[in-house]
């Protein structure tokens, strides 16, 4: 029997798109996977499912072997092709699969699997590149380009997400909230001319480059790493800091101005700080951080916005619904 042939590139639906009924063929990236037992202890997989849209849960019933021999071949991050059924469960919409396989991306488009972000991240690093050759400290200077210069980093920041879920949670997303840091604090050195530009810039570019080894994130959802969940990216930004200044050193007391800047950029302890902002450039880089991402938390929904929709979904980080009117 010929096999029947796939569903044309605007055919296959995103998770924003699914309603309840039957699911021909859908493909998304398998986030989460885990082998449970039922009340009648009885094996069933309950996976979530993804793509650049959202995330969906899903379950899979079958006999025992079906179960473990399914959940055998199956690994977290892979594409799988899926048929199945939308329900409504828990008073939230979750796929009960009749199929699930591993799969190629369907007409080799990844880029339905991964938010990127909207802008050209080669003009965004070109960009940052240009803001950090116009320091005038030589020695803030080579420090924070020896960065950029070094090709491992470089790749897994031109990759990373800012975060997991709150801003920026995309491939691109450290780096297009870092330069938006960046600027703002170039901004402040204008309005604000006994802040030292040098030590805003560099204090901006440096604040998050913890997030890098925060997360996991090459071809595959973004999760905490091992190390982000024990550290947090301001002690991996910090220990990156460490060991680039044993060939870059900086001379005192701007060693000590560096380090605080990003041991303190998220302003309170309780929200994560080793210390708070103890100087005016520390207190701007704060600020500039928190505004760019919460730009992004209201910005977000409008962007996305359907056409019924006056008001968004509850934002849990904001303690409110927000008006997109």
């Amino acid at each position: 029997m010929p096999q029947k042939p796939p569903l044309k590139k605007e055919e296959l639906p995103y998770i924003r798109d699914l309603e309840t009924g039957f699911l021909e063929e859908g493909y998304f990236l398998l986030y989460r996977l885990n082998l449970v037992k039922s009340r009648q202890d009885k094996p069933y997989l309950r996976l979530i499912l993804s793509d650049k849209s959202g995330l969906m849960p899903a379950v899979f019933f079958g006999s025992q072997r079906e179960i473990e021999h399914t959940y055998k071949k199956l690994r977290k991050g892979q594409v799988v092709k899926i048929q199945g059924i939308i329900e409504e469960f828990a008073q939230t919409l979750q796929i009960k699969l009749y199929k699930i396989e591993p799969a190629s991306p369907p007409h080799g488009e990844l880029s339905r699997f991964f938010k990127r972000t909207p802008h050209d991240r080669r003009k965004l690093h070109r960009r940052m590149r240009d803001l950090l050759n116009s320091l005038e400290r030589e020695s803030l200077k080579n420090l924070c380009l020896s960065f950029l210069n070094n090709r491992e980093f470089l790749r897994l920041f031109l990759e990373a997400p800012a975060s997991r879920v709150v801003h920026h949670a995309y491939v691109g997303g450290l780096l297009e909230h870092t330069l938006h840091v960046m600027e703002l604090c170039d901004s402040y050195s204008r309005i604000f001319p006994w802040a030292e530009r040098d030590l805003l810039i560099s204090g901006a570019f440096l604040h998050d480059i913890g997030k890098v080894d925060e997360y996991e994130y090459l071809f595959q959802a973004i999760e905490h790493t091992s190390k982000g969940k024990l550290k947090g990216h301001t002690l991996l930004g910090y220990e990156r800091l460490q060991a680039m200044l044993q060939h870059y050193p900086l001379e005192e007391p701007l060693r000590l101005k560096v380090e605080h800047i990003l041991l303190a950029h998220q302003g309170r302890r309780i929200w994560g700080a080793v210390e708070e902002p103890r100087f005016l450039e520390a207190y701007l880089v704060h600020a500039a951080d928190a505004t760019d991402a919460s730009q992004f938390i209201y910005s977000e929904p409008r962007r996305e916005k359907r056409q019924d929709r006056e008001w968004s979904d509850y934002i849990s980080y904001l303690g409110r619904d927000i008006y997109l009117g």
